[in-house]
């Protein structure tokens, strides 16, 4: 039996193209193809918007049927909430990796900042659409729970400062309120980098203005017990 040619089809002048095969080819794992079409739904939620973007034009740039995006995502809405799931787990990878760390407090908390911020920065169409999404008009993309991650996110942080002063690193206080100056803090620098102009705040910037806010909720020198 002769391979499935592949399908090109026309495609409007500057769009990004990821061409798959057709579901069933065995050189190409489900896996691929799968990631393949979040790559091409990526590109065109963040210069279409969800809304705009129709499954026409979603199998038209990735070079597939629409039978095979049904096949692996069920609809346009379930290849989006796919797409958010799966960069907000590889965030929380990241995440958990600093959590099971060893070492001082601030130095973890440091790493895991930045790091996170470097994720950010190396998908930043992925990013743009989040917030496109999160603030974006009532029904203008599938219902996904960020919330929910951002509380994680923040109870992370504030577990991390709670260690951090039973060990004498940081001052007592509420840890709820300083975890939020912490989250204040990058998201100002996501936000810049998220902008269209030049960014003004890169790593380094964001490792000095942690550096601030951490010396800000520092224990005085003298009353802090050892790690």
């Amino acid at each position: 039996m002769k391979a499935t040619k592949k399908r090109v089809a026309s495609r409007r002048r500057g769009e990004k193209v990821v061409k798959l095969p057709e579901a069933g080819d065995a050189r190409h794992p489900e896996g691929s193809i799968r990631e393949a079409l979040m790559k091409a739904a990526l590109n065109l939620f963040t210069r279409r918007g969800y809304a705009a973007t129709t499954v026409r034009e979603l199998v038209a740039a990735a070079g597939v049927t629409k039978r095979v995006l049904y096949y692996h995502f069920g609809s346009k809405e379930g290849l989006f909430l796919a797409l958010m799931r799966a960069h907000f787990d590889h965030l929380e990878a990241v995440v958990e990796r600093h959590r099971r760390g060893k070492g001082r407090i601030r130095e973890r908390l440091t790493a895991l900042l930045g790091q996170g911020f470097a994720h950010v920065q190396g998908d930043l169409d992925f990013f743009r659409l989040m917030h496109a999404a999160y603030y974006g008009p009532p029904g203008g993309a599938p219902y996904f729970d960020f919330d929910s991650f951002h509380q994680r996110y923040h109870d992370l942080i504030a577990g991390f400062l709670e260690e951090g002063i039973a060990r004498g690193e940081f001052r007592p206080g509420d840890t709820s309120d300083m975890a939020w100056i912490v989250l204040g803090t990058i998201e100002m620098a996501i936000e810049d980098q998220l902008c269209k102009q030049t960014s003004r705040i890169d790593g380094e910037t964001l490792q000095r203005l942690l550096a601030l806010v951490f010396d800000g909720l520092a224990a005085e020198k003298g009353k802090g017990k050892t790690s």
